[in-house]
């Protein structure tokens, strides 16, 4: 982890832009879920999914929504809720990742995306990693020209909303018409 962020700031990371049609990328990352999901009894559900297409390097946005639902999961209750979403708004694609759980105290809000900071909850031996994981995925969301938001209810839901940017010359395409009313 620490060496792509080291490489990203040294401007050594090239992405692989192209049309990619989100929905199916978070078809894909919410089957994954659900099998990682599975052994700690979290259910994962998938709210909507709209049709849209991104410009965006693939391999990123996957690392990205797995990084995230990954957290959604991990800190989570027992039998607790993940829900993904992918809506189409204003030219705008909006992935949003809700989950149960203890929340993030306010405090620790602003800090969620510094290198290395991870929340009192994560200290525990249950939960690995060293708190790389949303520098990362802030590092991901911004150089595709977009922004990642973290929301947070002590005893509630956590929400982390990504917009992208609609690749407008897809929109013409019949995939992506909505069927007659």
């Amino acid at each position: 982890g620490l060496t792509l962020l080291t490489k990203a700031d040294a401007g050594q990371i090239q992405l692989k832009k192209e049309p990619l049609r989100l929905d199916e990328l978070v078809r894909e990352c919410f089957d994954d879920a659900r099998i990682l999901a599975h052994p700690l009894g979290v259910n994962v559900r998938l709210k909507n999914c709209d049709p849209v297409t991104v410009n965006a390097d693939r391999h990123r946005l996957r690392q990205l929504l797995l990084n995230l639902t990954d957290n959604a999961i991990k800190y989570n209750s027992r039998n607790g809720t993940v829900d993904i979403a992918l809506e189409r708004m204003n030219g705008r694609a909006e992935i949003t990742i809700a989950n149960s759980g203890d929340g993030i105290p306010p405090e620790s809000l602003p800090r969620v995306f510094d290198r290395f900071f991870r929340g009192e909850a994560s200290h525990n031996t249950e939960t690995d990693g060293c708190g790389l994981g949303l520098s990362i995925a802030r590092w991901i969301v911004e150089t595709h020209g977009g922004t990642i938001n973290i929301a947070s209810e002590s005893n509630g839901l956590t929400t982390v909303t990504v917009r992208l940017r609609v690749d407008e010359s897809a929109i013409a395409s019949d995939s992506e018409k909505a069927p007659p009313a």
